[in-house]
């Protein structure tokens, strides 16, 4: 039960630190070669999105091989990837309104949604490392579990 409550308490300190718009680097593979870049993500109910485009590298990447790491100052993440298609497909409605939302300081400018390879990621971790309110979690989605263990962040970033 202990666990359990971690765990929550682990999904609510990524849902206050990543529920808006972070930039944040993304880490996919290319062949047998890592490859990194800095993406806007949003986090919401156990999974991050991010609005891109079917043709950009990260995206030939992750059709290749969907696994891929997320990073954000401590935080670390590993999860799977997938492209849910466009913004404006049926079923993505919801999902569209939200992404808007919390990407409202550059969607309008930088979201072309009349171009078919604009298109939905999101990224489902299975493991990450939080840090939160002087407390780390090692995070076990595919478990539901969480460790928790005192940290005082005195890194300066």
């Amino acid at each position: 039960m202990e666990n359990i409550s971690h765990f929550e308490e682990a999904l609510r300190a990524m849902e206050t630190l990543y529920g808006q718009d972070v930039p944040m680097t993304l880490a996919t593979v290319d062949g047998d070669a890592p490859n990194a870049r800095v993406i806007d993500v949003y986090f919401d109910r156990g999974a991050f999105y991010a609005v891109t485009h079917l043709k950009s590298h990260k995206m030939l990447e992750i059709a290749k091989n969907p696994n891929v790491a997320l990073n954000h100052n401590l935080f670390v993440a590993r999860g799977r990837a997938q492209n849910l298609g466009h913004p404006l497909d049926a079923g993505n409605e919801a999902l569209h309104a939200e992404l808007r939302r919390a990407f409202c300081k550059f969607y309008a400018r930088h979201v072309d949604e009349g171009d078919p390879g604009t298109c939905i990621l999101r990224i489902d971790p299975y493991w990450a490392l939080v840090f939160a309110d002087d407390e780390k979690y090692v995070v076990d989605f595919k478990e539901g579990t969480a460790t928790r263990q005192h940290f005082v962040q005195d890194i300066i970033l």
